[in-house]
């Protein structure tokens, strides 16, 4: 040891010291006044596998991509689906058609990568994917995608299972609804239920429990928001299921249309096609597949609302405010709900509508008209969801003002949304579909529900008078509302509340007529067509106080042909009043006969998108045809006037047929 010691001591006497003078003061610091030149780079290479080492342009290497979509890698996995999705991009998705399958297992399959990111460049990949390819061509794979989203959805991995709803929303998105709701929605409700509840092991599968989320840093507050967010994707989906109803009945009416049937008869000349068509096989792809058959609609739908109405109701029970015993003692007292909580009413009030919409559907296009299954449903679940929703709360719903500090928008937002509340916000979607869900569970109303109804229209009236303060989107809830107050339920409410109904009736016309209703999303039209319905039903109209009531609405009517467009629903309730014999409506027509007459030319019906002079004059002579019944309310010589327009600004053939539907006894 001690050898070593000296040996590293004479090593160190042996290095060189370098021994000098200082630098002087001021030169021993850091020069900074050189310059220098910024490295600019003019065009980033953003794909590797896309662009050479030479900088030129070569075709996507299909191979090599596909297979690190399965890479063990994380950065390779990434890496793949963004060069897929930038060759979709720049326009080399022809390349790509040939290899959808694989494709198409690959970036599907990202929904189950444990890594997070991964798992959301899968579902940027797919719906730039997705946007670029037709329909046709992603039928025959949809089943691999509608696999994997199944399998997320149900994923032991609670992170998996909340990213499998950004997947659902690609695919409501960039899938036609008529696909998604034909071939998975049945089974996407079923996940989704499961999603938020559990099947009691002791009972029928109909009876569910609600789960609470666990997981790390989540307590109730989460579990209602994440219950909230997956309601919200099966909201979408009932919603599909509704679009392909309607465009399924709209294609069904054309191809009857078009079909000609002959029935032979020797006494008759006959006139066949002497080229056969083709046969087109109008099967979906899973029948053509021999994939298992779905079941009837009527047991299909009566299922979702066993499983989903309990549901519904329990999350309700669970979000709601609890009322404390003193205030139950004391006078009611209005609970506000949490923001979560209106969000999560919103949700379910929402659904609920969408099964009663699914189940008059269903009902309709059946040709006995029988109405079991509402039946059913009324007798089931409407006792329930009236002391859940309306009674053991006090209705109309509030919420709790926000604390933070709006933007000017919001503060107008907050503003139009408080409707004199003295306590908090009124939640009016909420408030505007319980509405109309209590005419769906109640169409025929009693004694007992005349409290209930009092509330209900006493609301109604307070967002007449105040329709300014109503978004278009409330203001679309709350002709719904009306429509089944007014119409749907009116002959029996006009029983059990002649005066409020009558205050109701009298606020729609005078805001109608007003122009208080905006014309965004058609709402003023959907008045127009709720109050022209009521008017053609003789019942409805006496009800309401006849001319008395609607002296304002009918004096109006003749002015909107003045108009560029008329509906053919106004047209028709015009014709209907004249039959009937309504003096002021004809009255009123006679009055502006001049100015009608002078517009007939330029006046369109909605609906109507033929340009054949021949239906273009048919639509003409509904008009003039008014003036039939409107002859005897007006002076003969303001009648001449009119025609004498007619001679000199209009074609001979209307002119010569006003001429002789005035001389026609």
């Amino acid at each position: 040891m001690g050898g070593h010691h000296k040996k590293n001591l004479r090593a160190e006497k042996a290095k060189v010291k370098l021994k000098g003078a200082k630098l002087p003061k001021g030169l021993n610091v850091t020069k900074t006044d050189f310059k220098v030149r910024k490295i600019e780079i003019r065009g980033q290479l953003t794909e590797s596998s896309l662009i050479s080492s030479n900088g030129q342009r070569r075709q996507l290497n299909l191979k090599e991509t596909l297979s690190r979509l399965r890479h063990y890698n994380l950065k390779f996995r990434t890496d793949a689906l963004r060069n897929v999705r930038d060759a979709v991009k720049l326009g080399e998705a022809e390349h790509l058609v040939g290899h959808l399958n694989e494709l198409f297992q690959g970036i599907a399959g990202g929904a189950l990568d444990m890594e997070r990111d991964v798992r959301r460049e899968a579902f940027k990949t797919l719906d730039v994917l997705l946007e670029a390819l037709s329909t046709q061509a992603v039928v025959p794979f949809f089943h691999i995608i509608a696999a994997y989203l199944r399998c997320a959805m149900t994923h032991v991995q609670p992170a998996i299972q909340e990213d499998s709803l950004l997947l659902l929303d690609v695919l409501l998105q960039r899938v036609p609804s008529s696909m998604l709701a034909e071939r998975s929605a049945s089974t996407i409700i079923g996940h989704f239920i499961d999603m938020i509840s559990r099947t009691r092991h002791d009972t029928q599968h109909t009876n569910r429990l609600l789960t609470v989320r666990m997981g790390q840093g989540q307590g109730q507050q989460t579990t209602i928001k994440w219950r909230t967010k997956v309601l919200l994707r099966l909201q979408q989906i009932l919603g599909t299921l509704l679009q392909q109803h309607n465009s399924g009945s709209g294609s069904g009416s054309d191809a009857h249309s078009q079909s000609r049937t002959i029935h032979f008869d020797k006494q008759t000349p006959q006139f066949y096609n002497v080229l056969c068509p083709l046969r087109v096989d109008s099967r979906g792809l899973h029948a053509l597949l021999g994939e298992r058959l779905r079941q009837a609609d009527d047991q299909q739908l009566r299922g979702y609302v066993e499983q989903l109405m309990p549901l519904l109701q329990d999350n309700w029970l669970e979000v709601r405010p609890q009322q404390q015993p003193q205030q139950q003692q004391q006078q009611q007292q209005q609970l506000l709900l949490s923001v979560d909580a209106a969000e999560s009413l919103h949700v379910l009030l929402d659904i609920m509508t969408q099964l009663w919409q699914l189940v008059h559907q269903y009902e309709s296009v059946q040709q006995e008209h029988t109405r079991h299954l509402s039946n059913w449903m009324r007798q089931t679940y409407a006792s329930s969801f009236m002391r859940h929703f309306v009674k053991d709360c006090s209705y109309p719903y509030q919420r709790i003002p926000q604390l933070t500090q709006p933007t000017p928008d919001k503060k107008q937002k907050r503003k139009r949304s408080k409707l004199n509340a003295s306590q908090g916000e009124l939640c009016i979607a909420q408030n505007l579909s319980l509405v109309q869900l209590v005419c769906h569970f109640y169409p025929e109303p009693e004694e007992q529900q005349r409290d209930d109804y009092s509330s209900l229209l006493m609301y109604i009236n307070q967002c007449l008078r105040q329709l300014h303060s109503v978004s278009p989107d409330e203001q679309l809830r709350l002709v719904a509302a009306l429509r089944a107050l007014l119409l749907d339920n009116g002959d029996k409410l006009l029983q059990l509340q002649p005066h409020q109904m009558g205050s109701v009736m009298s606020n729609c016309i005078e805001a109608y007529v007003a122009q208080h209703y905006t014309t965004r999303e058609g709402v003023a039209t959907r008045v127009l067509n709720l109050l022209c319905l009521v008017v053609q039903r003789r019942e409805l109209y006496d009800g309401y106080g006849g001319e008395a009531q609607f002296a304002t609405f009918l004096n109006y009517l003749p002015q909107l042909l003045l108009k560029p467009s008329v509906a053919d629903a106004t047209l028709t309730a015009m014709s209907t009043l004249c039959r009937q014999q309504n003096g002021v409506f004809m009255s009123a027509l006679a009055e502006n006969a001049v100015q009608v007459l002078a517009n007939l030319e330029q006046l369109q019906v909605t609906g109507d998108a033929s340009n054949d002079d021949n239906r273009r004059f048919e639509n003409q002579k509904r008009i003039l045809n008014l003036f039939y019944y409107a002859r005897q309310k007006s002076d003969s010589s303001r009648l001449q006037a009119a025609l004498k327009h007619l001679e000199e600004h209009s074609s001979e053939r209307i002119a010569s047929y006003f001429k002789c539907l005035l001389s026609y006894d």
